[in-house]
């Protein structure tokens, strides 16, 4: 067909390859295409750490970001709102100036995926794309919502902007689009001319994918090659009631492949690649447990000493995948670091959050990982709704406790977002507290910030640690 195509992956946050990028460009290949890939990291522009040994800085500033004094916050909502300290933190100048440099002239279709954190990139490289005559479509996992999509339709040039699972079609959409043909008749299209329409499309057909294409990715420039792989969508618990990934375009359901096909997959992506180890991107990899099981039991039969990470829900199922005894064998199999969210140690809260599991067995898990000799991290939030001086005491304790057993928090302020379901759960009061995603509390008493300080300063103890030997392959990536 000749019909050259521009593909733009900003999402230049991890040390390795997006998995949507890799299958997008092989729907773009298979399709008959000509495809052009832009990696920001391909020109050096360094990837941004997600986690790292911690110094003392790094806990005086966790203490300035968890205050809950208004002037505090409103004095960080003003800075975050200036363009240069976002251009600053996220290299968003160099990172649009790059894009642009790349983009040749021939190009027929501009691609773009994107997080809405790089709104400011988009413009930019789409004005340039306008003043060339080239054509931009915008896609990317927030955009089935609404004001997603109405904030990236406003900018100039901007033709369509795609939000959904477009493995069945985006071939045949894309051949649509050259042809003239209405475009619309496909799931998450939106334009300007139709941009409040619904779209609940989901991609079930997973035992379709194909192995992703990783070849235009530059490896020599990651600090390991790190195979991504996701061996199922959504989380197959699904009620956490904050939790945003569920509502994104490829989380609103749990689906998995066969254990056959992941196994299958992993064995070509590793001679695709010539690596041994592997990030498995799954919201929650022991979500099917017969494919979780087959990963250990089948992975070291097809690579040889293979290494992966993986994050797990870690609840209250007879048969979860996360006994002492499955997570010994696990790390034999080269599970060398896994990720869960803990968020708390009180179990009012955990029942309130819907989480479906229990203080006790959350204490059982660490102890166990730590025992099989697996590198734990966990996720963590202080100020969630209902949220007491007794609800931090229980969670200090439990974290002094169980120090031993974690190489990394990831500790957070609760943000609340769109379409969650805690958000009409909220009461009228509750309403008026919310302040920047975050509900404001009114009990700021001694004893409550006495335990919020107990706890940044044991999270910082834990995260200035090195990880083990065996797990840093992994080191800042999560």
């Amino acid at each position: 067909m000749g019909k050259r195509i521009t593909l733009v992956d900003l999402n230049n946050f991890s040390y390795y390859p997006t998995i949507s990028m890799g299958l997008v460009a092989r729907y773009i290949r298979d399709a008959g295409f000509d495809l052009e890939f832009i990696s920001p990291l391909s020109n050096g522009i360094k990837y941004r750490e997600r986690e790292k040994v911690e110094t003392k800085i790094d806990y005086y500033k966790a203490r300035l970001i968890f205050s809950q004094r208004k002037p505090v916050r409103w004095a960080i909502m003003q800075a975050e709102k200036f363009p240069f300290v976002k251009e600053r933190i996220l290299n968003k100048s160099k990172l649009s100036n790059f894009v642009i440099n790349r983009l040749h002239s021939d190009t027929d279709l501009l691609l773009i995926s994107t997080y809405t954190e790089n709104f400011s990139i988009c413009k930019k490289v789409v004005a340039e794309a306008t003043r060339r005559g080239i054509p931009v479509i915008v896609g990317g996992p927030a955009f089935n919502l609404q004001s997603h999509v109405d904030q990236f339709l406003s900018i100039d040039g901007v033709e369509f902007v795609v939000g959904s699972e477009i493995d069945d079609y985006l071939g045949k959409l894309l051949h649509d689009y050259f042809q003239g043909e209405d475009i619309y008749k496909y799931p998450g299209v939106y334009s300007r001319e139709k941009s409040a329409v619904s779209n609940a499309y989901i991609f079930k057909h997973l035992e379709q994918l194909p192995v992703p294409d990783y070849r235009d990715f530059p490896w020599d420039k990651y600090p390991n090659r790190i195979i991504p792989y996701m061996s199922g969508r959504g989380c197959s618990w699904g009620k956490c009631n904050f939790c945003s990934d569920v509502v994104l375009v490829n989380g609103r359901l749990y689906r998995s492949q066969s254990s056959e096909k992941v196994l299958a997959d992993l064995k070509a992506l590793s001679e695709q690649v010539g690596t041994n180890i592997f990030a498995f991107t799954d919201l929650k990899m022991n979500s099917n447990v017969e494919v979780w099981n087959s990963v250990i039991d089948g992975l070291p039969q097809i690579v040889d000493d293979p290494i992966w990470f993986c994050s797990v829900h870690v609840d209250n199922r007879k048969r979860n995948g996360l006994d002492g005894e499955t997570l010994m064998k696990a790390k034999k199999a080269g599970l060398t670091r896994i990720s869960f969210g803990l968020e708390t140690a009180s179990q009012p809260l955990l029942d309130d959050m819907q989480k479906g599991t229990t203080v006790a067995r959350l204490d059982q898990f660490v102890n166990d990982v730590y025992a099989a000799g697996i590198s734990l991290r966990a996720t963590m939030f202080i100020g969630y709704r209902h949220e007491k001086a007794s609800d931090l005491k229980q969670t200090l304790e439990f974290l002094k406790k169980n120090a031993h057993c974690f190489e990394r928090i990831k500790l957070c302020r609760f943000q609340m977002y769109d379409q969650t379901p805690i958000i009409d759960e909220l009461t009228a009061e509750e309403r008026k507290q919310v302040y920047a995603r975050q509900i404001n509390h009114l009990y700021r008493s001694r004893a409550y910030l006495k335990y919020k300080k107990g706890i940044i300063k044991v999270v910082h103890q834990i995260n200035s640690k090195k990880l083990n030997e065996a797990a840093r392959a992994f080191d800042g990536v999560m």
